[in-house]
């Protein structure tokens, strides 16, 4: 059972935006269009994600922590790597959060984010090079 001693906050500071705006940018010719999401609010995501993933490496390297960093499917995603921990694939789920007063609750007791659902796709198991030792990280990033 995970308790909110399990939980780890990583520090943010604004070169992990400008990180994430410059993942996003090179990776657009690669994204496709969801239906129902507009083009602001997924960039808006990609960057939320590649800052959550720069912030835990540094966190991983400050703490002296080995890990290595592996490329996921060329075809589909070329520009994504991972951390690997111990020969573990780390993939890290975020979820951007962006009303006032979840952040806030989130800030006052950060223990409300172990009630959120945590879902991965059933299909995401069955992609090449993910195995039933990976590790799944969830994170919300910083609004």
């Amino acid at each position: 059972m995970q308790n909110s001693s399990h939980l780890i906050r990583l520090p943010y500071t604004p070169d992990l935006t400008e990180g994430g705006i410059a993942y996003a940018l090179r990776t657009l010719s690669n994204s496709f269009e969801r239906s129902g999401v507009k083009p602001y609010d997924r960039i808006r995501r990609v960057v939320a994600e590649a800052a959550v993933e720069l912030a835990f490496r540094r966190y991983l390297s400050q703490q002296e922590i080995p890990f290595d960093v592996i490329g996921t499917s060329p075809f589909t995603d070329p520009d994504k790597y991972n951390v690997s921990l111990g020969g573990h694939r780390c993939d890290i789920k975020s979820f951007l959060i962006s009303h006032r007063d979840q952040i806030a609750q989130i800030r006052t007791d950060p223990s409300v984010i172990l009630n959120a659902p945590a879902l991965v796709p059933s299909d995401h198991h069955n992609m090449d090079g993910y195995t039933d030792h990976d590790l799944y990280l969830f994170a919300p990033p910083p609004a």
